[in-house]
């Protein structure tokens, strides 16, 4: 399902785009959740969990501008599509560096907001919706790749961590965790943190040189020998 997020303070300004919003998802059979927010403080909070795909933000709010708001989403979420709506034309430069999808100025009209949209979703990277099989000892698990925030190898059984804590393993294993992932995991999802622990790299919100913090604030380990190919790949999926 899409997610989409909309930031304004002006109640009216947020009305309109939730009302053009609904128009637009009826009118092309989009499927999606909608979540509206007043204050981009409550926004940034919520959105570590609701992780939109699009955002719709106002410039000029309280406090924080939608601009520093976008740069911490963006940190967070580089595959983000990010439509700031605006009455302030003069922040169109600065805000380029985040990389937007446009600049819509206020008030919003129906077919800009359409086509931006339309243009929006046409890149959405839904990660929610990929997926993986993985082989247990009572058949086939589906797991969202979203979901997972590492995997380990012990006793000859790989096991696959999920977000609520949750955890999902393999049968017993003839083959070593190197060569598990090289037949399962050859592309970019997951980096090889520990000799025995592989990240999804989508899932580390904070790293330094001998842990992993991720998503759910659970902590993992990482290997001197390997920090610097997880930095790499960690610094490649953010920017």
């Amino acid at each position: 399902m899409l997610r989409i997020a909309v930031c304004d303070d002006d109640k009216s300004d947020r009305d309109r785009v939730n009302g053009l919003l609904d128009e637009y998802l009826k009118e092309k059979d989009v499927n999606a959740e909608v979540r509206l927010f007043d204050h981009p403080d409550k926004l940034l909070e919520e959105c570590e969990e609701f992780r939109p795909q699009i955002y719709i933000l106002d410039i000029v709010m309280p406090m924080v501008t939608g601009i520093q708001a976008a740069r911490d989403l963006r940190w967070d979420q580089p595959d983000a599509q990010i439509i700031f709506a605006t009455s302030e034309s003069s922040y169109a430069l600065e805000s380029f560096d985040v990389n937007p999808i446009n600049y819509i100025l206020k008030p919003v009209e129906r077919e800009k907001l359409f086509s931006t949209l339309d243009l929006a979703i046409s890149r959405v990277k839904d990660e929610g919706e990929k997926s993986i099989s993985v082989k247990g000892k009572k058949g086939f698990h589906t797991l969202r790749l979203n979901e997972i925030m590492y995997i380990d190898y012990r006793n000859h059984v790989v096991s696959y961590h999920l977000s609520d804590g949750e955890a999902v393993s393999t049968a017993t294993l003839r083959i070593g965790f190197s060569e598990y992932l090289e037949n399962n995991h050859q592309g970019t999802d997951f980096i090889r943190c520990h000799e025995s622990i592989a990240v999804n790299v989508a899932a580390i919100d904070k790293l330094t040189k001998t842990d992993i913090t991720l998503r759910n604030d659970e902590v993992i380990p990482v290997s001197k020998s390997r920090y610097p190919e997880v930095v790499d790949r960690y610094m490649e999926y953010r920017f």
